[in-house]
């Protein structure tokens, strides 16, 4: 997600389509600035450069820096607040990428060189140090892509259950999923533990929350002030209980408080 402070080139990565859905870099100034990263569901493998920046969890209040490193898919907002001048590679991976590797991680960290081999990131960040912003983005692409791939004939059913999911915004129940994939709600919920490492309701949600927030905001960038807005303009909108968790993913006091710290950390 692009911000106003920073220069932004989005990537393809067809080599890597399996894993990766596409790859991006960050320039950003030295100018202080926010980001809201959405709870959507991916993964992500990034390199980091400069800073200091640190990564806020608005409601459980955590924080850590924000460092290289390769993330399991999200299930809650975080705000990212940079202070220098950082360069950022990401890899926005697909919500199996972990499974078909073989780590799925679900919000948790490990070392660039654990899942792409040793070196692979000092490599990394002297492309970026150079301004080679492409062939940092190859380099990566290409270590993936030598990785083993773990499948099977469940994974590939579980597969077509994600981009169902996916396509609806998330706006289907697990009991539909589950009669389109020919599947018990007992075996879809296994499968999404398995391979996802969260039950289907967690990644419904955040699907679900990613898509109301961008179609909220609209085309275009997706600037932090612009988040808030769209959360505290459905706040105010009083929907019913119901309608806001199906096209949220949270509980309407769920949505309030996240509203609340979320503007709290944009804000500074």
């Amino acid at each position: 997600m692009p911000i106003a402070q920073a220069e932004y080139q989005r990537f393809a990565t067809d080599d890597v389509a399996d894993l990766v859905e596409h790859a991006w870099v960050v320039r950003e100034s030295t100018t202080p600035g926010r980001e809201v990263l959405l709870p959507d569901g991916r993964g992500l493998l990034q390199v980091v450069l400069g800073g200091p920046s640190v990564r806020t969890d608005p409601l459980g209040d955590t924080r850590e820096p924000d460092v290289s490193g390769v993330r399991g898919l999200t299930t809650r907002a975080v705000v990212r607040a940079s202070v220098g001048r950082t360069v950022r590679l990401g890899l926005q991976l697909h919500p199996l990428a972990g499974a078909r590797l073989g780590t799925p991680l679900t919000d948790d960290w490990v070392d660039v060189d654990a899942v792409l081999g040793t070196g692979v990131q000092a490599a990394l960040e002297k492309l970026l140090a150079d301004g080679s912003d492409a062939a940092a983005v190859g380099l990566a692409a290409e270590a993936l892509a030598a990785l083993r791939r773990h499948g099977s004939d469940e994974l590939d059913r579980f597969a077509e259950v994600v981009r169902t999911i996916d396509d609806a915004g998330g706006l289907v129940s697990a009991a539909d999923l589950a009669r389109r994939a020919g599947c018990t709600v007992s075996e879809l919920y296994r499968w999404s533990v398995r391979y996802l490492g969260i039950p289907p309701t967690e990644y419904l949600a955040a699907v679900r929350f990613s898509t109301f927030v961008r179609e909220a905001i609209g085309p275009g960038v997706v600037g932090p002030k612009d988040v808030v807005a769209a959360l505290q303009w459905y706040v105010r909108a009083g929907y019913p209980p119901r309608e806001v968790e199906r096209f949220t993913g949270l509980e309407p006091v769920e949505l309030r408080r996240l509203a609340q710290a979320v503007g709290s950390l944009v804000d500074g």
